[in-house]
Formats: structure tokens, C-alpha cells, sequence
């Protein structure tokens, strides 16, 4: 069936104003439930096929292909080079990017005497998406759609539910998808839940558009450290960095409220806001003996407590006659 789809496309793209549902299954050769499923695959690619549930426009019981977007602008060198590395940044997220990248020819935008095709901005580290997820979820998110997700969390569980998305979010090297989640506003919680874009195994548009509520994307991430949720209000962290590691505490802006204190013997002491969470634990963690804790007194008990924890778990398992310890 999957073969249809090139001559499924040409047949829209042949009439722009679209085609009944009907004859399009007549001159394809096919039933009309394949014609719908052709459409699903179209989709699935990022490619929007309208039926008159998504565009009152598009008769009942016809199909249309979503019409181009039409743009003429001038660049100067310089902005045409700001774009591209900024489109470069995009394309190991979807194949739109590079297609659109390519349409705007700008990489035949290289310097004099330099090879076109060196990329400006080279971003190894990219997650693996299904097909045409990002463009589904973003229109989605213009659109106030419900969707219908099927989400392989951290566990590896795998469940479905219905969800409403606000915003994508970007935590290097991920994309997460912020909104509400309708299990959660039924069970009573906080329906406001953050689905890492990769995880997601399959989402669905449905006809079914959600009001959205008051919510400031900018305020949601300030709230956190990382990507884990934390617990309660937000408190005054202050962590101090050994010299060695001063420099890398510097140079990085991790979150919104950071302020970095230099101390006369060359260490810093790093300041945010934050909700208590396990990211921030692990982030202190992560320098060892050169981080010290100066407040809140609770985080600074956690911190002990997995650094014990750690200790204990590998203590003894290794020694120079071999594995140990696992009895």
C-alpha cells in the first residue's frame, strides 16, 4: 500500500483545491479505507493532508493537500548565514529542516575559497525521532489539538493516553514536549507533565481542540533544574566549586537564576533557585570532592546520603584477583 503514496501525492498535488475521497480511491485502484491510511502515512512524513475535520474549508468527505506557505524575503550574507546554521542545527531532528535548507540554497552561501559544503554548525548529539513526530507535534501545539500518545517512559513501560500540548522545550540534547496529561487531571494531580520527544512512540492528532489554560513556558522551565521535576517552592541553592573546577562552573549558564560569587582563593560559589530534585543532586555529585554544599542544609544531607549510597554499592566489588562481592 505504502507504494501508492507517491502517486496518492501527485494526485492532490495535481489539484490544488483536492479531490473527493471517492475518486481518489477510484483512480488509485483502492478502497477508500486506503486512501485513509494513505493519508496517515502522508502525515507521518510531515506531509499535511486536510480533510474538512481539520479545515471547514475542505468539503465533507474530500481531501486537499495543506497549502505551501509563500515567502520572499531579502538576507543580507550575514542573516542568510545566521539561518543556516540555525537550520543546520535542525537537521538531524527532521528531514523538513534539511529539505528546507536546501529550497533556500543557502549553502551556496560559503565564504570565497572555502568548501560550500563545510557545515557551519555541526551538532553530533541528536536524538532519533519516528518519522514526521516533530512536525505532527508542533502542529499540534499551533493548533490546540488533543493527541492521542503512545510513550515508552524511563522504566520501559509503554502506556497510552490522551494529552494536550503546550510547548516543546530544549535541554540539550533533548526536546520534551510540556502539556497536560488527561489521566492525571482525572486521578486528581497536576496534569502538567513533560514527555521526552524521543520517547514518545506514536502521536495522533484528534479532531478534538483544548482551550488553552494560562500557562508561561518560561516559568514552567525556571522552575526546574534539568528535566526532572522538582519538590516544592523554589529554594536559595549555594554550592561551592573548588578551584580546579571553577573554570567549568563558569563558563556554563545552567539555569535562569544563576550567579557565580569569585572567592579570593580561586574557588567559586555557584547560586540558583531551584525546587530540590535528584538532577541537582547528581550534578553535585558529578564533581565529587571539589563540590561543597553551603546551603540548604536538606540538600546538602541528600548528597551525603548518595554519596554513602555509592560507596556502599561498589565498595569491595572489584579486586586485583577479580569480581567480588557479589554473592
Amino acid at each position: 500500500m505504502e507504494s501508492r503514496l507517491p502517486d496518492f501525492l501527485r494526485l492532490l498535488r495535481e489539484s490544488p483545491k483536492g479531490l473527493p475521497v471517492r475518486e481518489i480511491a477510484a483512480r488509485l485502484g483502492v478502497r477508500r479505507q486506503s486512501v485513509y491510511r494513505l493519508r496517515d502515512k502522508a502525515q507521518s512524513l510531515g506531509v499535511w493532508v486536510e480533510t474538512h475535520g481539520e479545515n471547514p474549508e475542505v468539503p465533507p468527505g474530500w481531501m486537499r493537500l495543506e497549502a505551501p506557505l509563500e515567502v520572499t524575503v531579502r538576507l543580507t550574507l550575514e542573516e542568510a548565514e545566521a539561518l543556516r546554521a540555525a537550520v543546520e542545527r535542525m537537521e538531524p531532528l527532521t528531514p523538513l529542516a534539511k529539505r528546507a535548507l536546501e529550497r533556500l540554497a543557502l549553502r551556496t552561501l560559503a565564504a570565497p575559497g572555502k568548501d560550500r559544503q563545510d557545515p557551519v554548525v555541526y551538532t553530533p548529539l541528536a536524538d532519533e525521532y519516528p518519522p514526521g513526530l516533530f512536525e505532527r507535534a508542533v502542529r499540534a501545539i499551533r493548533e490546540r489539538r488533543t493527541c492521542q500518545v503512545t510513550y515508552k517512559n524511563a522504566k520501559g513501560e509503554v502506556k497510552t493516553y490522551r494529552f494536550d500540548p503546550y510547548a516543546l522545550i530544549a535541554r540539550d540534547p533533548h526536546l520534551y514536549l510540556v502539556g497536560a496529561n488527561h489521566n492525571s487531571r482525572r486521578a486528581g494531580h497536576d496534569p502538567v507533565k513533560d514527555l521526552r520527544l524521543d520517547q514518545i512512540l506514536d502521536l495522533r492528532l484528534t479532531r478534538e481542540r483544548f482551550r488553552k489554560p494560562r500557562f508561561d513556558v518560561r516559568a514552567y522551565a525556571q522552575r526546574r533544574f534539568r528535566a526532572f521535576a522538582g519538590e516544592g517552592a523554589p529554594v536559595r541553592v549555594r554550592v561551592r566549586f573548588s578551584p580546579e573546577k571553577a573554570g567549568f562552573i563558569r563558563r556554563t549558564r545552567r539555569h535562569p537564576t544563576q550567579v557565580v560569587e569569585d572567592l579570593p582563593d580561586g574557588s567559586v560559589v555557584w547560586q540558583v533557585e531551584v525546587p530540590l530534585s535528584e538532577d541537582l543532586v547528581h550534578f553535585i555529585l558529578g564533581y565529587g570532592p571539589h563540590a561543597t554544599v553551603l546551603e540548604p542544609e536538606e540538600l546538602r544531607r541528600r548528597v551525603v546520603a548518595w554519596a554513602k549510597g555509592a560507596v556502599a554499592a561498589n565498595e569491595g566489588v572489584l579486586s586485583p584477583e577479580g569480581v567480588t562481592g557479589l554473592d
